[in-house]
């Protein structure tokens, strides 16, 4: 008698700046406009409506591939229909490939240096005005 076992093996990382090299992410804004892409934020992050826009920019351009956010800090270097959002990319294609920056040891430092330089910027402008 023999039997099966199905394997989910990931290969997740915890930097960005990682993934994005990576998987090859498109996030410059200048980048995305040339290619005929639309409708995304300043990051390359497209809504879940522009999904048919972005599956006819891959069919028609095959060195590209979407990469998907699934949750908070997740995303996934495939395409998953009930994603929060999704970008383009044209790098690594493997679908095992995750990543789940939230896990990084440094994150509550990352997260505390960012909300103090904002918290300085706004102390900053709002200072400026006293005369």
């Amino acid at each position: 008698m023999g039997a099966r076992v199905k394997e989910n093996n990931v290969d997740l990382i915890v930097s960005l700046e990682d993934f994005y090299r990576r998987v090859g992410a498109v996030h410059n804004y200048y980048e995305l406009e040339w290619l005929g892409l639309t409708g995304h934020d300043f990051c390359g992050v497209f809504a879940g409506q522009l999904l048919p826009l972005l599956l006819t920019f891959c069919d028609e351009n095959p060195e590209y591939h979407l990469v998907s956010s699934v949750g908070v800090g997740h995303f996934v270097n495939r395409l998953m229909y009930d994603a929060d959002f999704y970008m383009i990319a044209r790098g690594d294609r493997d679908p095992a490939f995750e990543l789940k920056f939230l896990l990084d040891p440094q994150w509550p430092l990352i997260y505390e240096e960012g909300m103090a330089a904002a918290i300085a910027e706004i102390d900053n402008i709002k200072n400026s005005r006293k005369f």
